[in-house]
């Protein structure tokens, strides 16, 4: 049996080592100023040959540049996704859709989110501040979820692309809380096109730590560019980061809502102001997208 595991073990970590989908840590690693400009260049070429990623992450022509509107109501219905839903993830990077699922699938998500009992295994992470647990669910355990899932990996990769539900809890310890870079401080996740989608079951407010996003940061010009070409930390606190931080928006929003962010913007979540907990599902591609479909697709 353990023969039989072997050959799968050593290609999932060359799968992980060599061929996932383009990181920062590259990028954080290497100082040489010129193998960090051709690896950016390499794949941001690669990236602009694909027609659904230019729409969203490269072009302006065909957004509607008076489209300000980020919030639209789903009501159980994917037909409900309409061309001007895609215009406003298109210019501002982020998209809330409220009251997305069935009472149902909505009722057997907080059930399980209840039954959840914090345990102190892999997925447990703790800091002074905050603790970070999540459990991983089949993505098809959620019907409609899932179909949220298809329509937008297909409308933003270009195809459906496969996930896990991933049941995530955060419990704050303490107020204020610290900064942790990449979780409560403006960031962004890739240089290249990316994409999150939360599920929030539970209404969150501006003190229960919001997910936050820089409206229009996610486009891959010239300025953004230049930007991840010179910086260290891909953060906030790089000098020339204001400039993409001219327009912050605090996502509070209903219980029962569904954010979608294209996270190569600036986001992040705002720290705790009070002493509460923070449930939500998120839904990612980067095991699901690598160099190989970056490279075979157009």
């Amino acid at each position: 049996m353990n023969l039989i595991r072997f050959p799968q073990k050593v290609i999932k970590f060359l799968l992980k080592k060599y061929l996932s989908f383009p990181t920062l840590s590259f990028l954080m690693s290497n100082h040489n100023s010129l193998i960090k400009k051709f690896y950016i260049e390499f794949w941001v070429y690669i990236c602009k040959r694909n027609k659904f990623f230019r729409k969203f992450f490269f072009d302006n022509k065909n957004v509607n540049l008076e489209c300000s509107k980020i919030i639209f109501e789903l009501n159980n219905k994917i037909e409900n996704i309409d061309e001007d839903c895609l215009s406003s993830l298109s210019k501002n990077g982020i998209l809330i859709l409220e009251n997305a699922l069935s009472k149902n699938e909505h009722d057997t998500i907080i059930n399980i989110f209840d039954k959840i009992f914090i345990t102190h295994n892999q997925n447990f992470r703790s800091n002074n501040s905050v603790i970070r647990y999540f459990e991983s669910f089949d993505i098809n355990n959620f019907k409609f979820l899932k179909s949220v899932s298809d329509y937008f990996t297909k409308q933003v990769y270009g195809r459906i692309l496969n996930t896990n539900a991933e049941l995530y809890i955060h419990k704050s310890l303490k107020i204020p809380e610290d900064i942790e870079p990449g979780d409560n401080n403006y960031h962004i996740d890739r240089f290249l096109p990316n994409m999150k989608i939360l599920y929030s079951p539970f209404e969150i407010t501006k003190n229960s730590a919001p997910f936050c996003y820089a409206l229009g940061s996610h486009k891959i010009n010239d300025y953004y560019l230049n930007f991840v070409k010179n910086s260290k930390k891909f953060d906030e606190s790089e000098m020339d980061a204001s400039f993409f931080l001219k327009d912050k928006k605090e996502i509070v929003c209903k219980s029962n809502s569904i954010i979608v962010a294209l996270t190569s913007g600036f986001h992040g979540r705002k720290s705790f102001e009070t002493l509460s907990e923070r449930k939500l599902i998120f839904l990612q591609y980067h095991k699901s997208f690598n160099k190989i479909s970056l490279l075979l697709g157009k």
